[in-house]
């Protein structure tokens, strides 16, 4: 500690000393009264040059609060996240007011394409009073949607218990955009193959894991070569990206949909048996049987199907019992759906 914080905490008794000096002040020694005098106006110069310090840091800590404000993307809530005050950053980032944000909960933020798996993760982990880290969906008050890495920090109170969130976010849109973009076929704006395979990876690793199984739809459009011959490249790019709409609109949001190449997709079908695979490709099957496509009317489709099986070394495995199966669909007049164990 340093000397004049000692010198400070001698002021109460100075206080107290120095009415009673002063009833004897005349009696007392003349070098006692210079001493006391001098203590006193050390004293006072500690006093006010602290003042100074702290009056400086005040100043600065007050700099840096505009700075925050002004910046950084942060909002504070309370334990059941109902929002408590918000940055102008943030303000201007979203398009709301702070008025509109205060005593909403985050929610209003929310993407309805943001699985709720993240925001249970989320929850479960700043409710133990772990800090989460994570990327996020989020939408504006506009509607725009938007990308951040959110790091969310509990505020936990002197017995602790939380009491409250602090979330910092960095906008990541232009890096997810990159990144959709490495992984997006360009025409059809689904996953391309270089993803596929990524989502393979993981699969397997999760199902040589946990035990979990996953199955692979294989589809290849019937005479789409003559298509392109007949009605031009045009009419043809316009059919495979009407044939991924149809596919989407007939599977679930955590089976993943992808240009295996050409005129072939791929589905994997993730938590998935080989059966509930076969139904899902006849379903697939149907619709694009029963769908009138533009200037051409109908076209067809032929399916294989297989499922990863632990003994498999790979997925290369389960994918080529998969185009085994498709190849078989073709050759038996096509407009199939064939599996192989």
């Amino acid at each position: 500690m340093r000397i004049y914080d000692y010198m400070l905490k001698s002021i109460p008794l100075l206080l107290i000393l120095t009415p009673l000096y002063a009833y004897n002040f005349q009696e007392a020694p003349v070098e006692l009264h210079w001493f006391t005098l001098t203590a006193l106006s050390f004293i006072l110069f500690l006093v006010l040059y602290r003042y100074k310090i702290i009056d400086k840091y005040s100043q600065n800590l007050q700099k840096n609060i505009n700075i925050i404000d002004e910046h950084v993307l942060i909002s504070h809530s309370d334990k059941h996240g109902k929002i408590t005050d918000v940055s102008e950053a943030l303000c201007r980032f979203t398009g709301y007011k702070k008025e509109e944000l205060i005593g909403k909960n985050h929610k209003v933020f929310k993407h309805p394409d943001t699985p709720k798996e993240v925001f249970t993760e989320l929850w479960d982990t700043i409710t133990r009073g772990e800090t989460f880290k994570g990327e996020i969906k989020n939408r504006s008050k506009d509607g725009s949607e938007y990308w951040i890495e959110a790091t969310i920090t509990p505020l936990i109170n002197k017995k602790g218990d939380v009491e409250g969130y602090t979330a910092i976010r960095q906008d990541i849109t232009d890096k997810k955009c990159a990144q959709k973009l490495s992984i997006t076929d360009k025409l059809t704006q689904t996953y391309n193959r270089l993803h596929l395979e990524n989502i393979f990876a993981q699969e397997t690793h999760k199902a040589k894991r946990y035990g979990d199984t996953y199955s692979i739809i294989i589809m290849d459009i019937d005479f789409f070569k003559p298509i392109n011959d007949n009605y031009g490249h045009d009419v043809g790019d316009q059919v495979l990206i009407d044939i991924v709409q149809v596919l989407k609109s007939h599977i679930r949001d955590i089976d993943v949909l992808g240009r295996w190449g050409g005129e072939e997709f791929l589905i994997i079908c993730t938590k998935t048996n080989i059966d509930q695979a076969y139904t899902v490709a006849e379903k697939l099957r149907v619709a694009i049987e029963r769908y009138e496509f533009d200037v051409i009317g109908k076209i067809t489709g032929s399916f294989g199907v297989s499922e990863y099986k632990q003994s498999d070394s790979n997925s290369d495995v389960a994918v080529k019992r998969a185009d085994d199966a498709l190849y078989t669909s073709k050759d038996a007049g096509r407009n199939l759906v064939t599996s192989k164990i």
